[in-house]
């Protein structure tokens, strides 16, 4: 009879009987004599059987059917993911000036969580240590409902148009025709999409290739709402910092040879520190409940139960000292009155706010974060795991922020395709308190309300208790027109139904990528795990270090790439410099290209576009491959390095460009100078 090991398990589904735990079943929990038996007529020809199974083995005809429906569609962005129990704990009583919500109502209050961290371009089977962004999803188990925090590395998008999606999306998929990944597509798409430079500019440093989960600063993308009463809101954004020692990430290099080694990396590093702290403070529990049990048979000499004492707060200690993943929880707020002065749209997010305006955006530590209990099932807890920024508790709410409106539709949207319709059934997904009878029967229905009516006939017989806050508490029925007392309206008076584009903050698109360049990116190389070679070359360039590894990133990615749209890629981070506007062009956000470079502080040979242009070429000759002509003009020289007035033409429109671009769009013959391109 086969047997499964149930040492310190608690099955899914009561056991009725101790045999049933223990031995193995058909679906319907009848035993069965070996799992391995199969049913057949045979006939033996010398040293050949001949053998037919038989269609009355029910039980491998059913094995085999389930066998082949196992799997469930994997998540279209966020595939590649693992997961993690911890809880989250508050660290400030100043956050309870600015929202009701019960789990931050008090300092010291514990809440418990259930995490998913992830790749978000990958597949399922794909890299932990690949060059992407990130997505890390908690879901709060309050005492009010579930709140789920849908958070993304790096803390910027890539577009904040909704018509968008699809093709930010689609561009960062494998190519349709070959099915392989097309560094094409990628460019393609961001260097026709300026907003988006933000967002590739932190992908293409080195903190795009994290060493580990928990090195990782996560941000809420969106902005949302803290809800104090009927009369007091502000606007938030959430930022993660890891609350330890940050490891130096992986160069490109380090991270494609770990992609080859342990393709599961970031997952196996997680949960072994989870693991070795779980039994570390499995131990020293222990041990504090033996020398408490000592401590209380009494009669001990006075000295011998100081020294138990001791030794009690000495293993307490070891505990408080495990370094688990953590991280610091930290809002930056806006009221409302306020919005109007910050420098960028708070709603936008391809943007990050603001580090200059602390006198409007208050920045509070509020709570601390930690991961600290694997799962025991990756499918039952980590694929079937939803989450969706919807999911909201009072205190806390959404904004017309285009792209959170997008993201409270589409995310349980793909999960009723992923899991059906009745996912919040499951046990990861289950609030601590749910009652909806409306919501009935669908596949998988758990729980069923039993012989609840299917209907409501009377408001009055669903009402909560008195005093309890509900979603309804704060959630202006009237959000167009009415205002709060004394608080600007959360919406704009003069509402216009509008088609197209989303209109543009007065700060010029490439500021802030710009901006995180030189700010973000500067400073002394790592103590740990030091490139020596990026540090020379950065010496070399005059840069910084975390500059040049930008540089070496972008030129790997863009190596493969065509020649147009390597050029156009180079014309962008060209323009990255003095944010001087041409003719009143101000909606074309074009910018004067002569020879000061960035502040004036640099020459030419050190603008990024060179930079990048001149590393990317190194490679190109590096693999035996022709460097293409249109990458340089008829002497020699580097295309727009040199040539201000062509390049203020070029910018102005006015200009014949001699050298036309390619379309990208899908064709069934490659162009031939693409064709070097493709692997032999």
């Amino acid at each position: 009879m086969a047997t499964i090991n149930t040492n310190g398990r608690q099955p899914d589904v009561p056991v009725h009987s101790e045999y049933h735990k223990s031995a193995f079943t058909l679906p319907n929990g009848c035993p069965v004599d070996n799992p391995f038996h199969s049913e057949k007529v045979q006939q033996k020809d010398g040293n050949t059987y001949k053998m037919s199974q038989l269609l009355q083995d029910t039980y491998n005809m059913d094995q085999l059917a389930h066998l082949s429906r196992e799997r469930i569609p994997e998540r279209f962005g966020h595939a590649k993911g693992c997961g993690a129990y911890g809880e989250f704990t508050v660290t400030s009583d100043e956050i309870q000036k600015y929202t009701c919500a019960d789990f931050l109502s008090a300092k010291g209050k514990k809440t418990p969580l259930f995490s998913r961290l992830s790749t978000t371009s990958a597949f399922r089977g794909s890299a932990d240590t690949v060059r992407d962004t990130r997505g890390f999803a908690f879901k709060l188990y309050t005492e009010e409902g579930n709140l789920d925090w849908v958070f993304f590395w790096p803390g910027v998008f890539s577009i904040w148009d909704v018509g968008k999606i699809i093709s930010n999306n689609h561009a960062t998929k494998k190519c349709p025709a070959t099915g392989m990944a097309d560094p094409n597509m990628h460019f393609d798409f961001i260097t026709k999409n300026r907003e988006a430079l933000n967002s590739s500019i932190r992908l293409h440093s080195d903190d795009g290739t994290p060493r580990r989960y928990n090195d990782i600063t996560i941000g809420s993308l969106n902005t949302y709402t803290f809800v104090k009463d009927e009369d007091n809101y502000s606007y938030v954004r959430i930022t993660l910092v890891p609350a330890h020692e940050v490891h130096t990430p992986f160069t490109n290099a380090e991270a494609a040879a770990q992609a080859g080694v342990d393709p599961d990396y970031h997952i196996r590093r997680l949960y072994k520190q989870i693991s070795k702290n779980t039994d570390k403070e499995a131990g020293y529990r222990s041990e504090i409940h033996k020398l408490t049990e000592q401590l209380q048979k009494g009669n001990l000499p006075e000295d011998e139960q100081k020294k138990l004492w001791e030794k009690i707060q000495e293993n307490e200690q070891n505990i408080e000292k495990l370094v688990w993943p953590e991280w610091k929880v930290v809002a930056q707020i806006i009221q409302p009155e306020d919005v109007k002065d910050v420098k960028v749209n708070i709603l936008d997010a391809s943007k990050v706010f603001p580090k200059d305006q602390d006198d409007i955006i208050k920045t509070i530590e509020f709570g601390r974060l930690r991961l600290n209990r694997i799962p025991r099932n990756q499918f039952a807890e980590v694929e079937q795991a939803a989450f969706c920024a919807a999911n909201i508790v009072p205190g806390w709410d959404i904004t017309p922020d285009p792209m959170l409106q997008a993201r409270i539709f589409a995310y349980p949207d793909t999960q009723r395709h992923r899991l059906g319709v009745n996912a919040e059934h499951l046990p990861v997904n289950r609030p601590k308190r749910v009652w909806n009878p409306l919501r009935r029967d669908g596949p998988n229905s758990l729980f069923n309300y039993e012989d609840v009516p299917t209907y409501v006939a009377d408001y009055e017989q669903t009402q909560a208790l008195e005093g309890t806050r509900t979603a309804s508490s704060f959630a202006n029925p009237e959000p167009w027109t009415k205002k709060p007392k004394s608080r600007v309206p959360r919406w704009d008076t003069g509402i216009d139904v509008t088609r197209g584009l989303n209109e543009w903050a007065e700060q010029p698109p490439l500021e802030q990528p710009r901006d995180y360049y030189f700010n973000e990116l500067a400073g002394p190389p790592p103590e740990k795990h030091c490139n020596e070679q990026y540090k020379a070359i950065a010496k070399e360039k005059g840069i910084h270090y975390r500059q040049w590894a930008l540089v070496e990133n972008y030129a790997q990615h863009l190596h493969g790439v065509r020649c147009d749209i390597r050029i156009r890629t180079y014309g962008k981070f060209h323009n990255m410099r003095t944010m001087r506007s041409i003719a009143n062009k101000t909606e074309e956000m074009f910018f004067e290209m002569d020879n000061v470079n960035w502040e004036g502080k640099w020459p030419t040979k050190k603008n990024l576009g060179n930079l990048i242009r001149e590393r990317t070429i190194e490679l190109i000759t590096a693999d035996k491959q022709a460097v293409d002509s249109d990458d340089e003009d008829e002497e020699g020289h580097p295309r727009y390095a040199n040539v201000p007035s062509l390049q203020v033409s070029r910018a102005l429109g006015t200009a014949t460009d001699p050298y036309p671009t390619v379309s990208v769009q899908a064709s069934h013959k490659l162009p031939d100078h693409d064709l070097r391109f493709l692997p032999n």
